[in-house]
């Protein structure tokens, strides 16, 4: 496993895990009574659902790469680069900028450890639908031609990345507990503040780059 795929990694998984609903479902349950089970229970829902679907992904992705996209012309690939590059644009075009609703996290109606579990496995299910950024992790351990060993290995390694806000705004918890539960409110604000207008301008700024490159290419 080389140094660059490993950096490779660990900056998607920095990206990925600035997920705005993963935190507000956390700071819910640290307002709850005896929260750092419930957390750690939350944090061990999310992974199940990213390691486990990351390796069935990787799983098809490493097949199909091998034995259809190795093979493919440039130009198809970089036809479809501009169309994602597109739908991105219009996405970021359409997406609504307005601040979200503090209020709108998903609260589970029980507070058991089981429950604080499941409710990390939902909201990760729920956010699959903007998990592009692991999807072209994934790719990249792919492309690696690695062992399986070292597949899983990598995913580890992307998966602790991206659990270490979590981890560490639990750790903030534990460290400051009643100045950090007055902070809450403060911090859920400026999330739901500025989270949709990265999202949006973020959308608009990767689909321009995307069409750029792909152009350029598709003209040299």
């Amino acid at each position: 496993m080389s140094l660059s795929l490993i950096a490779t990694l660990i900056g998607i998984g920095i990206v990925d895990s600035l997920n705005p609903s993963l935190f507000l479902a956390q700071f819910y349950l640290l307002t709850t009574p005896k929260p750092t089970n419930r957390v750690i229970a939350f944090i061990g829902g999310v992974w199940v659902v990213m390691v486990l679907g990351g390796i069935l992904i990787l799983g098809g992705v490493r097949t199909f790469v091998s034995e259809f996209l190795t093979n493919l012309p440039e130009t198809p690939v970089l036809v479809a680069q501009v169309l994602v590059g597109m739908a991105l644009v219009i996405f970021g075009w359409r997406y609504n900028a307005k601040p979200a609703e503090t209020g709108d996290v998903k609260k589970p109606r029980s507070s058991t450890l089981l429950a604080a579990f499941v409710l990390g496995m939902v909201v990760m299910v729920n956010e699959i639908t903007t998990a592009l950024p692991y999807f072209i992790a994934i790719e990249r351990i792919a492309d690696a031609n690695l062992s399986w060993s070292l597949n899983l290995v990598a995913l580890l390694i992307y998966n602790v990345v991206f659990a270490l806000p979590l981890f560490a705004f639990l750790g903030g918890f534990l460290l400051l507990k009643d100045r950090f539960t007055q902070q809450i409110e403060s911090i859920n604000a400026f999330i739901a503040r500025w989270m949709p207008r990265l999202i949006k301008y973020g959308s608009l700024l990767l689909g321009v780059l995307a069409i750029v490159d792909a152009v350029g290419r598709l003209l040299s």
